[in-house]
């Protein structure tokens, strides 16, 4: 463990360094429009897209989930958490250049759902988004502060208030386009340092019979069952509950065209399925080390730290302390400004002027961050914190974008599915220690699996069932796509050009 003193230092400098950069950034782009602060629409190119998004989906987190599931669940479940991240930018290469296409003055996947389903399945799934998004950004600062105070032993609601005011300051100031310049910088020093010490980490594993030690274990093995359910709940539950994930849908609107959105989001893929895995092997590497045990919480729940503490040398737990700095401000503008930008492009369109907006958009920051500062500082399993959100994502997800795809379906459909899928997923949803059950019992090892393919498949099948119902027994009730293209305007004109057409 690093000198609480040299820690905190460290944690100072990191934090204020960013303040100074974001703000600087900021203060030179203060005049920027409505539609520049929401969506800086149509200006980054691939490049800047992939390092934004890879930026965007990584956070914290993965020091310490994917390690808890490797060490829980086995190699293969990594395999289904490498898949889940990696379908987040699949996912959004169906969805991002449909809504381009059907919505292209558009900001938000709010601004969608307004328009497409009515106001009370708005009014719905503006309630899913923030608390959705509340829940991410807990899992965040649960991750960050629980990072440095093993690292350094300093107190949990420090690291959290220092981290919080810092995003709070330079996103709520500067918006969107101050969080592309900074994911741009931390991607582009992350990369290289996770990939040193992912290397140096895997000498040293190997060296201390780490890997002997997992195998034996069974954390190695391809024929676990519990570790093959995990891996579904993983992708169903990632993929799933990131269609409600703003920043994702700004960054849709923010790369320069829709041929660049793929190449953009291809980059992203490929990045994820590395990274998530290889840091997920810490997990087991610390049960084959005998740092930590399957399920001993709260220790696996930071198992790659606890491996840390055993195998690696002083100055990578320096390195691991700025990573995890770096990638929860990356994460957290991404998640604080995504959500203000989508309040002020849904209350642009009641009519609310532009000052107004930008200082609820920026006042919206704040009061998301300021409970989840409180909450991260309890210290829970951030697996466990992500799960809640995965399984509301499981339930709601297949309804919501069915929409932009079928025009028979209605709005009360996305209630009814959503609703039903949400109710019999958390029967069989597990208490804190993932297995046992909150009501309904599930065959031995399928407790969290029963939970998300509940909620997935009985949500899917009341929407085709809808879909199909509203053919037959209403045939001229459609939707008329042309809609969202002449409902949904842009707020105001931007200030800083719009750097493509967005056609191509």
């Amino acid at each position: 463990m690093l000198d609480t003193t040299l820690g905190i230092i460290t944690l100072v400098i990191a934090c204020a360094a960013f303040l100074v950069v974001g703000l600087t950034y900021a203060w030179r782009r203060r005049r920027q429009s409505v539609e520049d602060y929401t969506i800086s629409r149509n200006h980054a190119p691939v490049n800047v897209g992939v390092a934004t998004l890879v930026a965007s989906m990584f956070g914290t987190w993965v020091l310490l989930s994917p390690g808890e599931s490797g060490a829980n669940f086995g190699v293969i479940s990594l395999v289904g958490y490498a898949l889940g991240m990696a379908g987040i930018p699949v996912m959004f290469m169906f969805v991002g250049p449909r809504i381009r296409q059907l919505m292209p003055n558009g900001h938000s996947v709010t601004e969608y759902v307004r328009h497409r389903f009515g106001m009370v399945p708005f009014i719905a799934i503006f309630v899913v988004i923030i608390f959705v998004i509340g829940i991410f950004i807990t899992a965040e600062m649960t991750a960050i502060t629980a990072a440095v105070s093993i690292l350094t032993g300093s107190p949990a609601w420090a690291t959290a208030v220092a981290v919080g005011i810092v995003v709070i300051a330079y996103t709520a100031y500067g918006g969107l386009r101050v969080s592309i310049f900074t994911d741009r910088i931390q991607f582009w020093i992350l990369i290289p340092v996770l990939l040193l010490l992912l290397v140096v980490a895997a000498v040293l594993v190997g060296s201390a019979g780490a890997w002997k030690g997992a195998a034996a274990s069974g954390a190695l093995s391809v024929s676990r069952s519990d570790s093959y359910f995990f891996a579904i709940v993983l992708i169903i539950g990632i993929v799933a509950s990131n269609a409600f994930h703003p920043g994702m849908w700004q960054r849709v609107y923010t790369v320069e065209s829709r041929s660049a959105l793929n190449r953009s989001l291809w980059g992203a893929a490929a990045i994820a399925i590395p990274l998530t895995f290889l840091m997920g092997m810490a997990g087991i590497a610390a049960v084959g080390n005998g740092s930590v045990g399957p399920f001993e919480y709260p220790a696996v729940a930071a198992a790659l730290f606890a491996l840390a503490a055993d195998v690696f040398p002083l100055w990578m737990h320096f390195l691991m302390l700025i990573c995890a700095l770096m990638l929860a401000m990356s994460t957290l503008d991404t998640l604080m400004n995504g959500l203000a930008s989508g309040m002020a492009a849904d209350l642009a369109g009641i009519g609310l002027e532009r000052g107004m907006l930008m200082g609820l958009a920026r006042a919206v920051t704040v009061v998301v961050a300021i409970p989840a500062i409180i909450v991260a500082s309890q210290g829970h399993s951030v697996l466990y914190v992500f799960l809640i959100a995965d399984l509301l994502g499981a339930a709601i997800a297949v309804p919501m974008l069915v929409g932009l795809y079928s025009s028979r379906m209605p709005g009360w459909a996305v209630l009814l599915a959503g609703g039903v899928g949400i109710v019999i997923g958390a029967l069989f949803y597990p208490k804190p220690d993932l297995l046992s059950p909150w009501a309904l019992v599930a065959p031995v090892g399928g407790q969290m699996f029963f939970a998300f393919a509940s909620a997935l498949v009985v949500s899917s099948v009341i929407s085709t069932v809808v879909v199909w119902g509203q053919r037959l027994v209403a045939p001229q009730s459609e939707y008329d796509f042309a809609t969202l293209n002449s409902d949904v305007q842009l707020i105001d004109e931007p200030a800083m050009g719009m750097g493509g057409d967005g056609n191509d």
